[in-house]
């Protein structure tokens, strides 16, 4: 966890079966985004390339944001892994339509519809 100014970033990482569940909740900007990107590559060191991004507590993604799960995508698929993205409407799943990005993605409603 980390404070900048007033907004928390929180994340945590679980097991589901062969999939890694990494929660991403308050925000995501250029400040924080070195660490999630660090969060991401360990989970996928530590339990397979097969990852859930659950951005349902989070609040606010900005493009550094986005560029690190672009990238992470990119990486899980030369290694024939996957990423599904669990982004109910809001302010997230506006920035990935709005940004074109995704289509790049399986998006989700809810992490029970991720894990199935």
């Amino acid at each position: 966890m980390r404070s900048m100014g007033a907004d928390v970033l929180e994340m945590t990482r679980r097991r589901h079966g062969d999939l890694v569940v990494v929660s991403l909740t308050g925000e995501v900007d250029v400040d924080n985004v070195s660490e999630v990107r660090k969060c991401l590559d360990e989970a996928v060191a530590d339990h397979g390339p097969r990852l859930v991004v659950d951005m349902t507590g989070l609040s606010f993604i900005d493009t550094t944001g986005l560029g690190v799960l672009v990238r992470v995508l990119a990486a899980l698929r030369d290694r024939d892994g996957t990423m599904a993205l669990v982004a109910p409407p809001g302010q997230v799943l506006r920035r990935l339509r709005r940004t074109n990005l995704a289509p790049l993605f399986s998006i989700y409603d809810t992490l029970p519809q991720a894990l199935t």
